[in-house]
């Protein structure tokens, strides 16, 4: 099971689509603080605050330079993550099959059948019945 403190860092900092796009953007490698802000329409304290989220889960490296501190993508937290939405896909694919399996163990070899929709009438209203004859009280 992944460490629950480093998957909680990887998934909060990729909640963001901000930080989502910046860590896109470090696909193609390295590139500058400013260049980045530019391409996500962000910058200032809200950048730094991104930033530092992408550097605390270990997705970013920042490298400081004379003409501007630069970024650097690290994809190995994603491993984090990607295992425990794994394992979980592979539980709960497990479950919504077990169901069917216990059903067939008590010799049932199909799931009950429901009543289609098409042989509902719930967009009908309910019939009333004419009484014959004039009404009364007229």
């Amino acid at each position: 099971m992944p460490n629950a403190t480093a998957l909680d860092d990887v998934l909060v900092a990729l909640a963001s689509p901000v930080r989502r796009r910046i860590f896109e953007i470090l696909f193609a490698g390295e590139a500058r603080v400013a260049d980045i802000g530019r391409a996500v329409s962000v910058g200032g304290e809200d950048l730094e605050k991104h930033i530092a989220l992408l550097e605390t889960a270990g997705l970013v490296t920042r490298l400081r330079r004379r003409d501007g501190d630069a970024l650097t993508g690290h994809p190995v937290p994603l491993n984090e993550a990607a295992s425990w939405i794994n394992t979980n896909r592979e539980l709960w694919a497990m479950r919504v099959q077990l169901p069917d399996a216990r059903l067939a163990s008590l010799g049932h070899d199909q799931t009950p059948e429901r009543p289609s929709v098409h042989d509902r009438r719930i967009d009908q209203k309910p019939r009333r019945t004419r009484t014959s004859g004039p009404r009364s009280g007229r």
